[in-house]
């Protein structure tokens, strides 16, 4: 199996089981001769499948109740859902992405495959089923607006996973001082294969860019998304060292301003 096979599966597959087995195919069969496969939304069981419900995230104060900690997780899974399904997208949708992008691309759906477990386990002990809250696709709602590899990279990987690098921190934090260590330990391990996953971004972006990558991104983001979304209740200014980050963007990033949510909390800190 090819990883357009094996990615076209993830997403044609209704059961979660089915995205969580790993590739066990051979790179050499990747051919970009075929045409690529874009689907609309990815399948899923009824279960598991989007809803318009809006539920809100557990406040922190909140995560001392069992069922509260179980809802955060079920929160956390279904954000490691949509990486799977929105990584699988991109191997099947741009078939001019480089051979190594595809191997590192592979390597990073595994480990958000092994975060889901994670949270998916750690929900089960608090009593929670995944599927038991509304799913929300807000993330995948940004596919139809990605229409290069590099934008992929720009909003999955230089967006979303770098914003959770915050919020990994916060929240691995957050659970030490209630004594969960055990989900803590969990985060933490999401925290250090998401500056891999940011790095590998970077690295996908900066090859393209030039000197000016800090607008070579921004030009990239489909609107209204804008790196505002780049970073969550507190900043991580260690990870993105650790990712390959140079100061000034990670000055850019963290100096940025707009009308998104997040930046406005009372809880931000610089």
């Amino acid at each position: 199996m090819s990883p357009f096979d094996y990615c076209k599966n993830i997403l044609i597959a209704d059961e979660v089981s089915e995205k969580l087995l790993p590739f066990t195919g051979d790179f050499e069969r990747e051919s970009k001769s075929r045409g690529s496969f874009k689907v609309d939304q990815p399948s899923r069981a009824i279960r598991f499948a989007f809803s318009q419900e809006q539920i809100k995230f557990p406040k922190s104060n909140s995560l001392k109740v069992i069922e509260q900690r179980g809802k955060a997780l079920h929160f956390f899974a279904n954000h490691e859902l949509l990486a799977i399904e929105m990584m699988a997208q991109a191997v099947c949708q741009f078939r001019d992405m480089p051979l190594r992008i595809v191997r590192s691309l592979m390597g990073t759906i595994a480990e958000e495959q092994k975060h889901f477990k994670l949270y998916e386990s750690r929900m089960n002990d608090f009593g929670v089923e995944f599927g038991d809250f509304p799913l929300n696709a807000f993330f995948w709602t940004y596919m139809e607006k990605i229409e290069t590899y590099q934008s992929f990279f720009a909003v999955v990987s230089l967006t979303f996973e770098q914003a959770n690098l915050d919020f990994a921190k916060h929240y691995e934090n957050l659970f030490r001082e209630i004594g969960d260590e055990e989900t803590a330990d969990i985060l933490a391990v999401v925290y250090e294969d998401e500056i891999k996953h940011v790095a590998k971004g970077y690295s996908v972006l900066k090859k393209d860019s030039g000197e000016d990558i800090w607008n070579y991104y921004t030009e990239l983001l489909p609107r209204p998304l804008t790196p505002a979304r780049a970073k969550g209740i507190t900043f991580d200014k260690q990870g993105r060292v650790l990712a390959g980050f140079p100061e000034a963007l990670i000055n850019h990033v963290k100096d940025y301003k707009s009308d998104f949510n997040i930046t406005k909390r009372k809880s931000w800190k610089s």
